[in-house]
């Protein structure tokens, strides 16, 4: 090859590839024309071949004066799989011909597979950081582990020059991804991220739901398949890079300082430190020290679907925020979908309100799956479809009751609403709330919340159970409560014993009452400060007006034998009880005196007859038969 150094002097090599296969090493050398191409090869059957061929190889990279356009290292007619002892020899002692240079090799290109990535690296290192352009690492036949994140060398080496990076994979896997997303933090180093790959276990539009970064892949029909981030001012202000830079050690420690964070909560306002909490672990954690109170007025949990339920909060009288989970999911399996879903819902319900430390003015639930239900092509689902919606229900519960039961104090709670609920299912919600904020109780059973909706399906009728009051007329919440409504199956719990005297107002329907339940509310609502009207439907009575008369006196009007009224004064101010016996109504008016014009005064006049209403706001407690 001596006689060649005068030709590499008058016109150095423009590129070099090194060629290697299992039994032949291959140099080919270009030149600026006239003298174009020239190569030289070694066999196996030649004795030292490989000796022989770094011998020339060595001279010419030593001798090599200018600048190298592309340099590729690349064992060719590889299968899949080949073991690294094929590697080894060749590529030490490039990295030897490279070593025993005075100077820094000048490439502007480089191409080269390796055993590993760690030992590229060692390649690279020995070229000239100020003029490499791009580096492509190949790895595309070996169906290994490989860390690429050693890549990340580049970054101190290159002296702050920007390049272009590919890698060549066989099959990318979610823990590249993961890794590729430390290198588009670094556009001081980076121009564009080429990733080629053979095989991927996720389709493209899965591939930008794991990197939420913007990314350009292969056209379909495309026999090369790729993804591309293109390192730009774009691609710095997208939402998932700035989500990635706050994930930086270096970005985020600023952040993880309690008072810097104290300042940065204080002028964002609670949503969007809730989105910096989700950038990183040491945030999140700052955010949970300082626990800042969130002031969120209502919150609403929907499950009208069942793999996509929604939720809405309100923060203020004129911002309200709403988001659907599981749109991005995808899985064959159908419980997998709604596990995912119940457990994003549950998440941040318990980010939301952990550190609520205000009173909700609502906190209202929805379990009908309308949606859902709606979308079977049956008109009238399956009742395996119903049994299988009430058991997610029943799992959400749990899994929420166990978020409510651990907080360091009960979630204050004005409103609390559940739809479409049984009384099982009130018992893992209503225990841990706060029961000197609670005001007020509203539950519908399934039956009714399908009513409605307008009976846009139909609840069997065999899943259909009362709603037993029993065990949550005893809780502390329930006598702290001054407003009632239940729409449900009716009620068999006795009325003596629901402990409802200390509500201001109710609506619910019970299976049974007596003259002795009458007689009982008209004692006890006498001496109530605070109550303003009941209504109490029935499914059945063993009320006869003889002893009922005897019991609270004969009625001051009647008005058929299934109408009639009773008027009480009050003990403890100048105001009437009024109790309405109808037995013959569906729908019946409620009058506040003070309340109605002059007509409607002498009409009620006529009515009380002796009475002066004048005293006061008139009262009632309404019976009406279902």
């Amino acid at each position: 090859m001596s006689q060649n150094y005068p030709r590499m002097a008058l016109s150095p090599i423009t590129s070099m590839g090194i060629f290697y296969t299992e039994k032949s090493q291959k140099c080919e050398l270009y030149f600026n024309d006239p003298y174009g191409k020239q190569s030289f090869e070694y066999k196996e059957t030649k004795i030292d071949h490989l000796k022989n061929f770094v011998e020339y190889l060595e001279e010419i990279i030593y001798n090599q004066a200018g600048l190298v356009n592309s340099l590729k290292i690349k064992y060719s007619g590889l299968k899949e799989n080949y073991k690294k002892n094929k590697l080894d020899p060749v590529i030490n002692q490039i990295f030897k011909c490279l070593e025993s240079r005075k100077e820094l090799l000048q490439v502007k290109r480089l191409s080269i597979d390796a055993v590993d990535m760690s030992q590229a690296m060692t390649v690279v290192k020995l070229l000239d950081p100020s003029v490499l352009k791009k580096v492509e690492f190949c790895f595309e036949n070996r169906d290994e582990d490989i860390d690429i994140e050693d890549a990340l060398a580049l970054v101190k080496w290159n002296e702050g020059q920007r390049m272009k990076l590919v890698f060549k994979l066989h099959t990318i896997r979610p823990e590249y991804l993961e890794s590729v997303k430390k290198f588009l933090l670094q556009q001081s180093t980076f121009t564009e991220i080429f990733i080629y790959y053979k095989h991927c276990v996720h389709d493209n539009v899965s591939l930008r739901s794991i990197m939420d970064v913007p990314m350009q892949h292969e056209t379909p029909g495309s026999k090369e398949k790729f993804i591309k981030f293109q390192l730009s001012h774009s691609l710095l202000l997208s939402a998932g890079l700035v989500k990635l830079t706050l994930s930086n050690n270096v970005s985020a420690k600023v952040l993880e300082n309690p008072l810097i964070m104290k300042r940065v909560i204080q002028s964002f306002g609670f949503w969007n430190v809730q989105r910096l909490r989700k950038t990183s672990r040491g945030i999140r954690d700052c955010v949970d020290f300082l626990k800042p109170v969130t002031n969120i007025d209502e919150y609403n949990v929907f499950f009208l679907s069942d793999t996509h339920p929604s939720a809405r909060s309100e923060t203020g009288r004129y911002w309200s925020k709403n988001w659907i989970y599981g749109k991005h999911e995808t899985s064959e399996d159908r419980n997998v979908l709604c596990q995912k879903a119940q457990d994003q819902v549950l998440n941040d319900f318990e980010v939301n309100l952990g550190h609520q430390n205000t009173c909700l003015e609502k906190l209202k639930f929805i379990f009908s799956y309308i949606d859902t239900l709606r979308k079977e092509e049956n008109p009238n689902p399956s009742i395996e479809e119903f049994q299988r919606l009430n058991q997610l229900t029943t799992q959400f519960l749990w899994k929420l009751k166990e978020i409510l039961s651990t907080r360091s104090q009960l979630l204050k709670v004005k409103v609390l609403k559940v739809l479409c609920c049984t009384d099982d299912n009130v018992m893992k919600i209503l225990p841990y709330l706060d029961p000197k904020w609670l005001k007020k109780i509203e539950l519908n059973d399934p039956r009714s919340e399908y009513g409605r909706l307008r009976d846009r399906v139909k609840y069997p009728e065999f899943m259909l159970k009362p709603f037993v009051l029993d065990e949550i007329c005893q809780l502390e919440q329930w006598k702290s409560a001054t407003e009632l409504k239940i729409r449900s199956q009716p009620i068999p719990t006795s009325i003596q014993k629901m402990n409802i005297t200390h509500f201001s107002r109710i609506w619910i329907e019970v299976d049974t009452i007596s003259s002795e339940d009458v007689l009982y509310l008209k004692n006890h609502l006498l001496l109530s400060t605070t109550f303003q009207r009941f209504i109490i439907r029935f499914k059945n009575t063993t009320i006869d007006y003889e002893t009922l008369h005897g019991l609270i006196g004969p009625p001051d009007r009647i008005f058929s034998d299934d109408d009639r009224i009773w008027f009480f004064q009050m003990e403890v101010n100048h105001q009437f009880l009024e109790v309405s016996l109808d037995r013959s109504r569906n729908k019946s008016e409620n009058v506040d005196l003070d309340e109605t014009d002059g007509d409607s005064f002498d009409r009620m006049r006529s009515v009380l007859g002796n009475m002066n209403p004048a005293y006061g706001l008139m009262h009632r407690i309404r019976y009406r038969e279902k």
